[in-house]
């Protein structure tokens, strides 16, 4: 078989190869370079080079080999070892015979690109999700142990985690927790779905296995992991940050930040070329962390935006590489990379939401009434200020 040089035999072979992907461990990782020659913004006309060539030839080798797979035996439960390496679900559904386990069937799957941004013990969730279904074919509801290395019943009861939405969490629960003949283990011995051939295929051991998914989960979701959202026991400096976006007497819009301390100004200022108060919070934030770098900080905002972006979505948009699940360019996106940059400079620090013009008397309402005055003041009259030192109270 010579290899194809078109995209649509390029489609071709893929789709007789997919017709017997039971049989070839690994094969989504296997086909991924050929994939890409598929897609719609690829070249018609097509010459294989490098690793495309390299999956040919494997793929092409492997409908030679004779399959050393089983027969399901219904009358024995199965055990189904999963894993996930590289955004791709990895399985082998295995039946006890003469001691050992025998593959009855070997299943593979790229991830979706929402479930392939998802922490590693997350992915994992999902590989499970996926093999459950590839297998129902051959299982039929009988019996089967899922063995997989991380605690996927603990992530999906009692993880409360912004990375999924609601709708693919009840998915994984619905596929994974409510179907009667499924019991999940952690897998602590050699894990079979580990050793199907792929790029970066490793043996896994003991240290790899042992973790805490629900500790390593929450690491992912926020971009350092001492970050709090109350008040620091011990400060260096308390800070106040806000930003703003008004019209002036021209009707021009104008946009400033302010970073304040409740003893005036640390640093204030027009930001030209910005017409969002979104943006001038990031830059306010932002500012404040870089002024607090080595310090231990308290820094209250009263911007929702911004608590969200530090607390929930930054570390998970980063780690789509600031794309949203559709594929676009998250808004502000380098605001926000320049954010999450800067929240590691502080030696301790805790971004605190406030509420916003509220007409208490108490420092922090002064403290964020003061700082959206001096950002108002500084867009209006497009100046900026540093070390103001004019007390609040």
């Amino acid at each position: 078989m010579s290899p194809p040089k078109t995209r649509r035999e390029v489609r071709k072979f893929l789709g007789m190869v997919g017709y017997c992907r039971q049989w070839i461990p690994n094969f989504s990782t296997l086909a991924k370079p050929l994939l890409k020659l598929t897609q719609k913004d690829a070249l018609d006309q097509i010459e294989l080079k490098g690793d495309e060539m390299d999956a040919f030839i494997e793929l092409k080798e492997c409908m030679c080999r004779a399959p050393a797979l089983g027969m399901p035996d219904y009358t024995k439960p199965f055990t189904l070892f999963c894993h996930e390496r590289d955004a791709c679900s990895l399985s082998v559904l295995t039946q006890a015979h003469g001691g050992v386990n025998r593959p009855v069937a070997y299943f593979s799957a790229t991830l979706d690109p929402v479930a392939a941004a998802l922490p590693g013990c997350l992915r994992a969730v999902a590989a499970v999700g996926i093999s459950l279904t590839q297998s129902e074919g051959i299982v039929m509801g009988h019996p089967v142990t899922v063995m997989v290395p991380h605690s996927v019943e603990i992530l999906l009861t009692r993880s409360r985690t912004q990375h999924m939405t609601g709708a693919r969490l009840t998915r994984y629960e619905t596929v994974i927790l409510g179907s009667p003949n499924v019991q999940l283990k952690r897998c602590t011995t050699l894990n079979p779905a580990t050793l199907l051939p792929g790029e970066n295929a490793e043996i896994e051991n003991a240290e790899d296995v042992e973790h805490d998914c629900l500790q390593v989960t929450e690491f992912c979701t926020k971009p350092r992991p001492d970050i709090k959202d109350t008040k620091l026991d011990e400060n260096d400096q308390i800070v106040f940050v806000d930003g703003s976006c008004l019209r002036d007497g021209m009707g021009i819009l104008k946009a400033g930040y302010a970073v304040c301390t409740v003893t005036g100004v640390l640093e204030a200022g027009w930001l030209q070329g910005v017409y969002s108060a979104q943006v001038a919070e990031l830059v306010a934030l932002t500012r404040a962390c870089q002024l607090s770098a080595l310090m231990k900080v308290t820094i209250y905002t009263d911007s929702q935006y911004g608590f969200g972006i530090v607390h929930d979505f930054g570390q998970l948009w980063s780690q789509r590489g600031f794309l949203t699940s559709s594929g676009s360019p998250v808004k502000n996106g380098e605001r926000i990379r320049e954010l999450l940059h800067a929240i590691q400079m502080p030696a301790e620090v805790a971004v605190v939401k406030c509420s916003a013009h509220t007409k208490g008397q108490d420092y922090v309402s002064l403290g964020n009434a003061y700082a959206d005055q001096v950002a108002r003041f500084c867009a209006l009259n497009c100046i900026l200020l540093r070390d103001e030192w004019n007390s609040i109270n």
